[in-house]
């Protein structure tokens, strides 16, 4: 128990360290991503208002040939205020031959497509120390969005009183989109580690469960293989007593009682043994023509005589009697077992109720019983072997969860199914149903209708 504790603790630690650590790579790519835009919307920026510049100066430089535009200088305080290109911008905004945001829009939009780089931007013309907006791509004329990821403002004037700035909406999903590859990876190896944990985790708990299933089986063995031990060894004792062997009354009750107990091991063993046999290869039916109305009238009477509570069988038999191709062994011991669960996993008065008819599909068998039900937790696993449900919570419900899983076998190895209909506390429903193997057999079955 210790042992598993400390495994889902590691595998919990392990999976939040996964976690944490991918959610902190994210983090760190994130920011990584988001400077490399940033710097490449800037650089962008300054070729968009380079061109735009060099188109401007097509068209006007030639009647300003003679005009001194200015002295290009180095302010190492206020960066480049004096280069060539903004000695420009400042020359042609004097000479009222504004800058074309329209112009910049193009061209910035056009080279962000080249860059394979996805968005929606905002180009602003803006007074640096004001803030204030004085011309704007913008549809709704406002330059202003919250959240927008603002790029450098590259002055356009000497005096640093205008500059143009880039505004990138939505930043988060043009950013995780460039991040897409990476993100993806870095899911597929979360799926692929989680995937991974949970599996591990899976197989500790089914080799867990499989170990309580295994000590549960053992426990019952010895129980009910204890128990009849232990009156045959009384009954051998007693037969060295002189005065006991001359009673013949006691004598023979007692040997009869040894004789039902040295029964009951070996149909102990059979039961182990049929379902050891079913593991290994799939059970093969003799068919045979089988009376399964005398079937059920015999478990009616042995249970009536064997069980220690009190019994109520109801019948209800379409045809009056019932005869069917199937394996008479198979079908016996498949609803012995059903009948063996409603006595054992109800209260001491047991009301059972047996519905078995002929139908043009095949045979339908219902065994009812006014039992404690079965969750629907356990009716995921009750068919499977060694599966026990409450029952190992019942000291009075021995067993070794062997029953249901043989019922199961035989009813597929007749082609046929078994279906559980139960709420907890209301009784349960097992409804066994075996088809006609083929049209002769359904033939010779019909026939039997009317014998």
């Amino acid at each position: 128990m210790k042992s598993g504790k400390r495994i889902r603790i590691l595998t919990y630690v392990a999976m939040t360290m996964i976690l944490l650590l991918q959610g902190i790579w994210i983090a760190n790519a994130y920011q990584l991503t988001q400077k490399q835009l940033y710097s490449e919307i800037n650089r962008i920026l300054n070729i968009s208002l380079n061109r735009e510049l060099i188109i401007r100066e097509k068209f006007i430089i030639e009647s300003m040939a003679n005009e001194v535009i200015g002295i290009s200088t180095n302010d190492y305080n206020q960066g480049v205020i004096g280069s060539t290109e903004l000695l420009m911008q400042d020359f042609f905004a004097r000479k009222k031959h504004f800058i074309s945001l329209h112009r910049v829009d193009t061209i910035f939009n056009s080279e962000i497509s080249r860059q394979n780089l996805h968005g929606k931007f905002i180009i602003n013309r803006i007074n640096p120390g004001t803030g204030e907006v004085l011309e704007t791509t913008d549809p709704k004329r406002t330059g202003v969005l919250k959240g927008a990821l603002t790029s450098e403002i590259i002055p356009i004037r000497i005096d640093g009183s205008e500059g143009v700035q880039v505004l990138l909406l939505s930043p988060y999903r043009a950013i995780f989109r460039q991040m897409l590859f990476a993100l993806i990876l870095s899911l597929l190896l979360i799926l692929f580690v989680g995937y991974t944990l949970f599996f591990v985790m899976r197989s500790f708990n089914k080799e867990r469960h499989l170990r309580q299933l295994q000590a549960d089986f053992s426990n019952a063995l010895i129980h009910n293989m204890a128990s009849p031990l232990q009156t045959i060894y009384q009954v051998n004792a007693l037969m060295k007593n002189d005065q006991f062997v001359a009673d013949t009354e006691k004598r023979n009750k007692s040997i009869e009682l040894a004789r039902q107990q040295i029964v009951n091991l070996q149909a102990l063993t059979d039961r182990i043994l049929t379902v050891a046999r079913a593991e290994q290869s799939p059970l093969s039916p003799e068919i045979k023509p089988t009376d399964v109305t005398q079937i059920i009238l015999q478990l009616i009477e042995k249970f009536s005589v064997q069980v220690k509570k009190e019994v109520h069988f109801s019948t209800y038999f379409q045809p009056d009697h019932i005869l069917f191709d199937a394996d008479e062994s198979m079908l016996y011991n498949a609803i012995s077992n059903l009948i063996d669960n409603a006595i054992k996993y109800s209260e001491e008065s047991v009301e059972i109720e047996i519905d078995c008819q002929l139908k043009d599909n095949g045979l339908h068998i219902g065994i009812k019983d006014n039992g404690y039900g079965i969750s629907s937790a356990d009716q995921r696993t009750i068919f499977e072997k060694f599966e026990r449900g409450i029952a190992v919570k019942r000291k009075e419900a021995t067993g070794f969860g062997l029953g249901l899983s043989y019922v199961k076998s035989v009813a597929e190895a007749h082609h046929g199914t078994v279906n559980l209909f139960s709420k907890k506390g209301e009784g349960t429903l097992f409804e066994l149903f075996f088809p006609f193997d083929n049209g002769e057999s359904g033939k010779n079955n019909k026939q039997s209708d009317h014998d």
